[in-house]
C-alpha cells in the first residue's frame, strides 16, 4: 500500500474511532462540501439500492441491506469505513477512487440508512 493510502487510511479509521466528525469545510479548508447522499447514489446505488436495501443485482452479488436494524447493530463503524475504502467480496475498493473526507462521508451516510426508532 503506498503510503499516503496507508496515512489516509489511518487517518479515517482514527477520526472514526474517536468519534471525531469534524465538518467537512474544516477537513477541506473550504466551504466546498461533501453531499454523502449524491455520493451513495452514485456509486454505491446500483447494488445496495438508493434506500440501502439492495437491488436485484446486489442480491445476487450477495451484497448486504444496509438498512435492516439487525445488520446495523452487529457492524462497528470500523468495519463499514474498511468495507468502503478496501471493498469486500465482489464491492470494489473506493480508496483508489474517492477522496479521503468522501470515503467518510460515504461511512458515516451509511448509519443513516437505518430506520429512525421511534419514541
Amino acid at each position: 500500500m503506498n503510503d499516503w493510502k496507508k496515512t489516509a487510511t489511518y487517518t479515517i479509521c482514527f477520526l472514526v474511532f474517536f468519534g471525531l466528525y469534524f465538518p467537512v469545510t474544516t477537513v477541506l479548508g473550504q466551504d466546498e462540501e461533501i453531499n454523502a447522499k449524491i455520493l451513495f447514489e452514485y456509486h454505491c446505488a446500483t447494488c445496495h439500492g438508493e434506500d440501502g436495501k439492495g437491488t436485484k443485482r446486489g442480491r445476487e452479488l450477495k451484497a448486504p441491506n444496509l438498512a435492516d436494524p439487525d445488520w446495523q447493530a452487529k457492524k462497528k463503524d470500523e468495519e463499514i469505513l474498511n468495507s468502503v475504502l478496501n471493498g469486500k467480496n465482489k464491492m470494489p475498493r473506493w480508496i483508489d477512487k474517492l477522496k479521503p473526507e468522501e470515503i467518510h462521508a460515504l461511512a458515516r451516510y451509511v448509519r443513516k440508512l437505518a430506520p429512525k426508532k421511534r419514541s
